[in-house]
């Protein structure tokens, strides 16, 4: 059997969305006003959308689902299904602990519960009857104050162990605020973090080379490759890895269809660019989305040759950032 680790999933796009449509009928929620049968809601879920951020918006519903409370219904059945259907060995999943906590509290008391989010988390994803390793990454949201996003990176200082990195999420905006985020990069380093960083998704406005230095993976950064080649060269360079996440650029706007990515992977290899393979949201697209079936596409539509295929998988646990035994060259 073969075991693969997947780098880039975000706890609120990774359920299928039966276990979510089972939890809102479990607890009575009132989107299922909406949404009587579960065929209507499958359809919204999973719909393709025309923007990143009209895509970022349906993760508010699940973000305010995965409360406290029922984080550990969530996180089992994160854990049980990514086990049980994708042979996942390891697992990196990236959330905002702040879209976790009570909105009804006070700014400083939801900074305050962020760690127990985490800690329930960690609680969770180690069921003894599904043996696969779970790390976090906490993300850092360009939506959010700077404040709120300090805190967020103490919380993961504080929690590391659990907590292997930092990643910086949300809506492509603002690309000339980088200094911030480089500035935070390079705290969460020296506190023995690792880093990534959505960028390079939907365009490439918001990518400075001065995030070079302080990141050791780029979340997706297709747009690298696809506009700004020569910039490669100072990826390889400091081996950082793309996290390439085929079926959502699809589900998000971004790319049309998986012609391009072969452009990608072919501007990579020669430059000695690595790429691990994820899955990204896995539940917000159409089913079956598994990360076994995201190598399959890249095969089926001459991205990859099958001879490619071990390679990339191994990529991943290479480049994993709390993976036991795995030493990045």
């Amino acid at each position: 059997m073969a075991l693969y680790a997947d780098l880039h999933r975000h706890l609120g796009g990774a359920l299928h969305p039966r276990i979510i449509y089972k939890f809102l009928q479990n607890n009575d929620h009132p989107v299922l006003n909406y949404f009587p049968d579960y065929d209507g809601f499958y359809s919204w879920f999973t719909r393709p959308c025309r923007t990143l951020e009209e895509f970022v918006k349906i993760h508010t519903l699940v973000e305010e689902l995965q409360s406290l409370e029922h984080l550990p219904y969530f996180c089992l059945r994160l854990c049980r299904g990514a086990y049980t259907f994708e042979n996942l060995q390891y697992m990196e999943i990236r959330y905002n602990p702040y879209f976790r906590t009570d909105k009804e509290l006070s700014v400083q008391k939801r900074i305050g519960q962020m760690n127990e989010v985490v800690e329930t988390i960690a609680s969770n994803v180690r069921p003894s009857e599904y043996p696969i390793t779970v790390k976090q990454i906490i993300c850092l949201d360009r939506r959010l104050p700077q404040k709120i996003n300090e805190a967020i990176l103490k919380c993961a200082t504080d929690n590391l162990g659990p907590v292997v990195g930092i990643d910086l999420a949300g809506p492509e905006i603002e690309p000339n605020v980088w200094e911030i985020w480089v500035k935070l990069f390079t705290k969460a380093r020296s506190a023995g973090l690792k880093t990534t960083a959505h960028l390079g998704e939907t365009g490439i406005e918001n990518v400075h080379p001065q995030f070079f230095p302080v990141l050791d993976r780029i979340g997706h950064g297709i747009h690298i490759p696809l506009v700004n080649p020569p910039m490669l060269k100072e990826l390889a360079k400091r081996q950082i890895t793309l996290e390439v996440c085929p079926t959502s650029y699809k589900q998000t706007g971004v790319l049309q269809d998986f012609h391009k990515l072969k452009l990608v992977f072919d501007r990579c290899k020669k430059a000695g660019v690595a790429i691990a393979v994820c899955t990204d949201n896995p539940g917000r697209n159409p089913a079956p989305c598994t990360l076994p079936g995201e190598y399959e596409r890249l095969i089926d539509h001459d991205v990859i040759d099958f001879s490619e295929l071990k390679q990339v998988q191994s990529e991943s646990f290479r480049s994993a950032f709390g993976y036991a035994g795995i030493t990045r060259k």
